[in-house]
């Protein structure tokens, strides 16, 4: 899914970044603090994770293993419901604009 062109501010997407570039990182606690943040974050977009997870699957799948604890986990299969799960006001409905041009 795709992100809508405009202007966004996102704390620490570098460091997002980097952990999807690198899964060995999200043993540091920086890191974990900030995936954790983006998953459990009610105002974050699951798009930002879709889109970080859909450059490598399996390297999003290692992200996931290791922050949460699950050896099994697996982007493909189980990545949609943990969206879903922490996410849940996002698929609830449609969501009202944040921002208004006037």
């Amino acid at each position: 899914m795709p992100l809508r062109p405009g202007l966004g501010f996102h704390p620490d997407f570098d460091l997002l970044q980097e952990v999807f570039a690198d899964p060995a990182l999200i043993a540091r606690g920086r890191y974990r603090e900030v995936v954790g943040g983006y998953l459990r974050g009610d105002d974050v977009s699951p798009r930002i994770l879709r889109r970080l997870a859909a450059e490598d699957p399996g390297k999003a799948s290692g992200v996931f293993r290791k922050l949460l604890k699950k050896p099994r986990f697996s982007w493909e299969r189980d990545g949609e419901a943990l969206l879903r799960k922490h996410k849940a006001d996002w698929y609830d409905g449609p969501r009202l604009p944040r921002v208004i041009p006037v």
